[in-house]
């Protein structure tokens, strides 16, 4: 990885971590008409509701979420009042926040605030359009690794190309192929020309809002797809828009090096506009990687920084001191 962010966050010793259950026996939005997915949509809520929260589903727990929060102000106050209209319930005390817990929570708290923007691909890239489902060839994205260590978090970055391989050749019953955001491998049972009436999604308006509110995905606003039934390994088979289906994983390749600034620009200005606030103090931001700052490039280069959001960004052409 060539490009490095370094956040400063609060000392470990003054933030908390709390685990959440969510109470599944309430009406369900439509989008998430089973119990797993009323679960994420709730953090996606609570992440959305304060900047200041980091929070993620647990991966195995149909039921539990994780939260971390800064202690010192009223993020506290904030997440009851939260779970009140969420209908979540702590699970045991405040506990120290390690920075396995911090890693995860941030991960999936920031792949949640830069969608649409940034699309999250598999665990390690993240793709540069909002509507790449329908993009054809190659198309900018990131190779990210995420870094905890001594109250700092350093995002390891690699400009890349990302092709989808499409084909118009309909899916097979008994073929193995992967399906989006996970990239996870399923069994193809059947392929369908419209959305299944037995299914989960009664139209295509509930598919799409359900991809938008638990994935981030933009979905085309008229339904152009056919679609997969495709089973994982346990549970009944779902349905998927052949869009968010493909045989193979992603053809990734290096991107040429004047091309990366404007990569690394557009994922940095994205960062400090989407995410102002990290855990009750405004964003910090420390970049190394160029040999000239974003500054003297953006002068350069004449790129527009879309309306910059309030944060502190120091640029270094050097690696910081810790």
């Amino acid at each position: 990885m060539d490009h490095e962010f370094v956040l400063n966050c609060p000392n470990f010793n003054s933030l908390g971590y709390i685990k959440a259950g969510a109470i599944l026996n309430d009406k369900h939005d439509r989008s998430a008409p089973s119990d797993y997915h009323w679960k994420i949509l709730k953090c996606r809520m609570i992440i959305f509701s304060n900047s200041s929260i980091l929070a993620s589903p647990d991966k195995y727990d149909l039921k539990k979420i994780h939260i971390i929060f800064n202690k010192i102000g009223d993020d506290y106050d904030q997440i009851n009042i939260l779970f009140k209209k969420f209908s979540l319930i702590q699970e045991g005390s405040i506990s120290l926040v390690t920075p396995e817990s911090f890693q995860i929570c941030f991960q999936y708290t920031l792949s949640a605030r830069l969608a649409p923007l940034w699309n999250t691909l598999g665990n390690e890239y993240f793709i540069n359009n909002r509507d790449f489902l329908v993009a054809k060839g190659p198309q900018a994205g990131i190779r990210y690794h995420i870094l905890v260590k001594d109250n700092t978090i350093v995002i390891k970055l690699k400009p890349v190309k990302i092709n989808l391989i499409r084909s118009d050749d309909d899916f097979l019953p008994g073929e193995w192929i992967r399906v989006l955001p996970s990239l996870n491998k399923a069994i193809v049972e059947e392929c369908l020309d419209e959305l299944p009436n037995t299914g989960l999604f009664k139209s295509y308006k509930d598919i799409r809002r359900h991809w938008k509110n638990i994935h981030g995905y933009r979905l085309p606003e008229e339904d152009c797809s056919s679609y997969c039934l495709v089973r994982f390994w346990r549970g009944d088979p779902l349905s998927y828009p052949k869009l968010c289906v493909t045989r193979n994983f992603p053809l990734v390749t290096p991107m040429q090096k004047p091309d990366e600034k404007a990569v690394i620009l557009r994922f940095y200005n994205a960062l400090r506009n989407k995410i102002p606030q990290f855990l009750g103090v405004p964003l910090t931001l420390i970049f190394s990687g160029f040999s000239e700052t974003m500054e003297e490039f953006n002068i350069k280069n004449k790129v527009d920084l879309c309306e910059p959001g309030p944060s502190n960004i120091n640029f270094s052409k050097r690696y910081p001191i810790l």
